[in-house]
């Protein structure tokens, strides 16, 4: 059984042939009763203060775990970042390779496609040179042979 402030005030005892003195009981039951009063107001107060706390410790560790799932999740996002970056870049790198080697391929086709234009343009050259000059050593040939007479321009 829980004795209150008020249990304390309206203790009755019984008087007794040399008893104590009445009004000095009752006076001492009231200070202890206010006594009492004090110390469940202030019992009351501290408890209610240690559950703002402990709510304010629970709301704290809540925040903290929150926290360190954020930074936890910011890191793995950072390193997937990082990642798909270095994965792209060396796409890029690649996919650059790949672009030269066909700008090498194409100029090296190019390259062989004017080398064997230059070789044709030679040997037609040399066939036009030895048409020339069949032409020329026939011609010289009728001059020596003396069919053509000079100043005669018939053909």
């Amino acid at each position: 059984m829980k004795i209150t402030p008020l249990d304390i005030q309206q203790q009755q005892f019984r008087v007794r042939f040399r008893g104590f003195d009445i009004v000095e009981v009752d006076n001492f039951l009231d200070l202890v009763a206010n006594e009492f009063e004090e110390l469940l107001k202030e019992n009351n107060l501290l408890r209610e203060e240690g559950r703002r706390k402990s709510a304010k410790i629970s709301e704290l560790e809540a925040m903290e775990k929150d926290l360190r799932e954020a930074l936890v999740s910011v890191q793995r996002i950072t390193e997937e970042m990082k990642n798909n970056a270095r994965k792209e870049a060396e796409l890029i790198v690649e996919e650059a390779k790949a672009q030269a080697q066909k700008i090498i391929d194409n100029a090296q086709a190019q390259a062989l496609k004017v080398e064997e234009e230059i070789n044709e343009l030679k040997r037609q050259r040399t066939r036009f040179e030895s048409s020339l000059r069949s032409t020329l050593d026939l011609h010289l040939k009728l001059l020596d042979t003396g069919k053509v007479e000079p100043g005669d321009h018939s053909g």
